[in-house]
């Protein structure tokens, strides 16, 4: 008797088989061979009436050259119904033309010449069918056309057989020209196929009942296998499961990924019941992927250990040692997990390599040249009175001023000196400022690094150094406190200047100071999320005091509004290169003051952009700027924007339009940016078909590799290919962001998509991993190639050139090239179109 697995088997594999078979054939006889049969008599009419054209176009040919008086009428009918009868076809050339008159008179006929010459009207086929007549009324309705009837099968007269034929009237000279197709020849070409079909169907279901005899063979032999093996395995089990209560450390056994045995001593680590700990993945218990764990355990009998920290239960967050072992568990590997905990020692090393980390830092920053972190100096008169000097510095908000004297510096003033010098004493603030200011001023190369200029300021106990060039020309100022606060916080350093900045020339400066941070952060091993929160940071800044500067020359703006930043700077990932993508959304008013509000933020744009221009952030060769009119609109318009490109536009203009689904508010008001978001999820609701389009973004994105596995690039310059690593690294991002529209995640950065697309489990954490560090990779060498370019005085692009990776970075960049196929994948597979 069948056992109940061996019953699904046959419900699930055998009966869909053989249904399979039989739909195969039922399908070829009720619908193939009805097919190919009216394929084939297609074919045939097509090729009748193409014959008769023919004929019709030598005849016109003939009337042609009498008309032209090149022959006579009565000639020209001779030689063209002549040549028309020697016209023959077919395998044998036995199949025919003919041609009758509108009486009908048979004109020319290659085997009925007993007919010519002769009346047709009377003339009838064995079923009684006037033919000749029927031809007549054919083409007396519509010029040609087809009629069916039976005649004698070629030049057999002694054999007749049913007739298609295509008649078409020759008007200049009456004639009715025809040729036909014998049905015979079609339904034997039909049976020959089906004698085909009839062999092949056999013969495939002959195979297939061969296949499933011996699948139904091999399962009841693997049936009975299993239950031996069953029964092996239970013993197996019972005695590994006592090895691991027994143990005096925290132990799992996993076999297959899964977690089959846990003792109490690893529930007590964990603050839990040894029963829960069996419901959960590996990936539940600790920060540590399994397939990265496993992997390395290659040998039976030996242990590797892991550090990594506890993800479930009280302890969540301490750190501990896994060790890991392979044992043969009935034939199958299996896996032996110690839990231990880390030692003081340990933890001692651990918070060591940290602080060298750190240390190595600070120094690669320290040894950067002092004159890529200098201030511009604040200058006065020596003929200028104590009052005047702390009026320049507290309006410059500046700690220090140099007294220049016939246009040179003979000494500095500080707030320290105003203090000691002037208040501490009761001096008069009306006397020479040179009376109080410290000299001579102390002057370091501009060439020298950073960790010189700062300890000779504390080994002379000064505030401040002046830069000098080579020439010795004053050329900036360098402060003891920034440098020193250089070393914890280089952003924050900057951000300050930019802060403190009173015109576009001096937040230029400090853009141009950009590159050399980045490189020392590369350098220091910083990954590339650091490294866009840095420029993102700094941008952000300096798009700020560009608008302030900018409202400071045109005025307060009438109506509330917000600055939006879109693309690569909306997602805080920008890099070297990058040009400007905003917009304005400001407070839906009244016709009237919506024309002013118009004007307004027209013109705060045009400054805008132009400013952001003139430091160092390019104009969108796209126009996506405020500047332009259509991205600078009240609350109103911008809802209005979205729901058509949601719900109305077609796939180039959502293509076009994905730039603006990466937004945020930089400046002004967030309620607005709140309420637009707010809306685009409502909008967004059900639109499968505005994702389907979306997602071709992604989709058609063509790798550069060719067939043989070979890295092409998308350029061509000189010998070796160039890479656009923007354009790689767009279906990465690509994929983010649908995933998170879909989802209505309110993430804009591509890393922490991923992060909060892993949390809510839309993604899987192996997908995961692969794309960090293929997104990781990519910009890394993004930042790299273009602070290489920078350092040598060349423009920054997005290229990579091939030939400077090693091995590894090439097997690396296909890997990324890979994963991105299987990204396409996805998304065609999610995002169809439909709803």
């Amino acid at each position: 008797m069948l056992t109940g697995n061996l019953k699904k088997f046959y419900i699930s594999i055998v009966v869909p088989s053989f249904l399979t078979i039989v739909l195969f054939i039922v399908s070829i006889y009720a619908l193939v061979i009805p097919s190919f049969e009216r394929n084939m008599m297609e074919r045939k009419k097509e090729m009748i009436r193409e014959l008769t054209n023919i004929a019709w176009s030598l005849a016109n040919e003939y009337h042609t050259e009498a008309s032209d008086s090149l022959l006579s009428m009565e000639k020209a009918k001779i030689l063209a119904a002549e040549k028309i009868g020697n016209m023959h076809y077919g395998s044998d050339q036995k199949d025919y033309l003919w041609i009758t008159d509108m009486q009908p008179v048979m004109v020319m006929h290659p085997y009925r010449k007993d007919l010519i010459g002769k009346g047709l009207s009377d003339y009838q086929d064995p079923n009684g069918k006037k033919l000749f007549l029927e031809a007549v009324d054919t083409v007396a309705q519509s010029g040609h056309g087809y009629i069916d009837y039976f005649w004698q099968w070629k030049d057999d007269s002694t054999r007749i057989v049913p007739k298609l034929s295509y008649v078409k009237a020759f008007k200049p000279w009456g004639w009715i020209i025809g040729t036909g197709i014998y049905l015979e020849d079609v339904k034997v070409e039909i049976l020959g196929l089906e004698k085909q079909l009839l062999r092949m169907s056999s013969f495939i279901a002959l195979v297939i009942c061969f296949l499933l005899y011996y699948i139904i063979r091999q399962s009841l032999k693997i049936e009975r296998k299993r239950k031996e093996a069953e029964n092996e395995l239970l013993l197996s089990r019972q005695k590994y499961k006592s090895l691991v209560e027994a143990s005096t450390e925290g132990t799992l056994m996993m076999l297959e990924e899964q977690i089959i045995f846990a003792n109490l001593k690893m529930a007590d680590k964990l603050e839990c019941n040894p029963e829960e700990i069996l419901v959960r993945e590996f990936g539940d218990l600790f920060e540590l992927s399994w397939e990265k764990a496993s992997s390395q355990v290659s040998r039976p009998n030996k242990s590797i250990n892991y550090e990594t920290r506890i993800k479930y239960g009280i302890n969540v967050g301490k750190e501990v040692i896994l060790s890991i072992s392979k044992i043969d568990f009935n034939n199958q590997n299996a896996f032996i997990i110690i839990l231990k905990d880390v030692t003081r020692q340990k933890q001692f090393e651990k918070e060591t390599d940290q602080l060298s980390y750190k240390l190595q830092s600070s120094l690669l920053l320290m040894n950067q040249p002092i004159k890529n972190f200098a201030r511009e100096i604040l200058y006065c008169s020596s003929e200028s009175t104590i009052l005047e000097a702390a009026q320049l510095m507290v309006r410059k908000n500046r700690k220090e001023l140099f007294i220049r004297q016939n246009d040179q510096l003979i000494g500095t003033l500080s707030g320290q000196d105003l203090a000691e010098r002037v208040l501490a004493k009761g001096m008069s603030p009306d006397k020479p400022v040179i009376s109080v200011m410290s000299a001579p001023v102390e002057v370091i190369p501009e060439k020298a690094l950073l960790f010189e200029a700062v300890l000779l300021c504390r080994q002379k106990g000064l505030s401040h150094l002046a830069l000098a060039d080579i020439q010795g020309q004053i050329t900036g100022l360098a402060r003891l406190d920034e440098m020193t606060n250089l070393e914890h916080n280089s952003t924050g350093f900057m951000i300050h200047e930019v802060e403190d900045s009173e015109t576009t020339g001096q937040v230029r400066a400090v853009y141009q100071r950009l590159p050399v941070l980045i490189k020392a952060l590369i350098d220091s091993g910083a990954n590339a999320y650091s490294i866009t929160r840095v420029t993102t940071s700094l941008a952000d800044a300096i798009t700020k005091k560009i608008i302030e500067l900018s409202i400071e020359e045109i005025g307060l703006p009438p109506c509330r509004f917000a600055f939006l930043v879109l693309g690569s700077e909306g997602r805080m990932e920008q890099s070297l290169v990058t040009d400007q993508d905003n917009a304005i959304v400001f407070e839906d008013e009244d016709l009237a003051s919506s024309f002013e509000a118009k004007s307004y933020f027209q013109k705060l744009a045009n400054k805008v952009n132009h400013y952001l221009d003139y430091v160092g952030y390019d104009f969108c060769k796209g126009n996506i700027m405020a500047r332009n009119p259509e991205w600078t609109q009240n609350l109103a318009t911008w809802k209005t924007y979205f729901t058509n490109w949601l719900k109305n536009s077609d796939p180039q203009s959502i293509l076009d339009a994905t730039i603006f689904f990466d937004f945020r508010c930089l400046y002004g008001e967030q309620e607005f940016v709140d309420e637009l978001n707010k809306h685009i999820q409502n909008e967004m609701k059900g639109k499968a078909v505005f994702f389907h389009h979306l997602s071709q973004s992604v989709m058609k994105f063509k790798p550069p590799i060719n067939l043989f596995g070979n890295i092409v690039g998308d350029s061509e310059s000189g010998e070796k290919p160039h890479i656009d690593l923007k354009k790689l690294i767009f279906p990465i991002v690509g994929f983010a962001r649908i995933y998170s529209l879909k989802n209505n995640l309110a993430e804009r950065n591509t890393p922490e998509r991923y992060e909060k697309l892993l949390a809510q489990k839309y993604i899987n954490r192996d997908l995961f991993v692969e794309l960090r560090q293929s997104y990781d990779f990519l910009m890394l060498k993004r930042f790299k190639a273009q602070v290489d370019l920078i350092m040598k005085n060349k423009k920054p692009d997005n290229m990579l050139n091939t030939a400077d990776l090693t091995e590894i970075e090439k097997g690396m960049l296909k890997k990324i090239m890979s994963d991105i196929s299987l990204l396409q994948t996805q998304l065609n597979f999610d995002f169809k179109g439909t709803a």
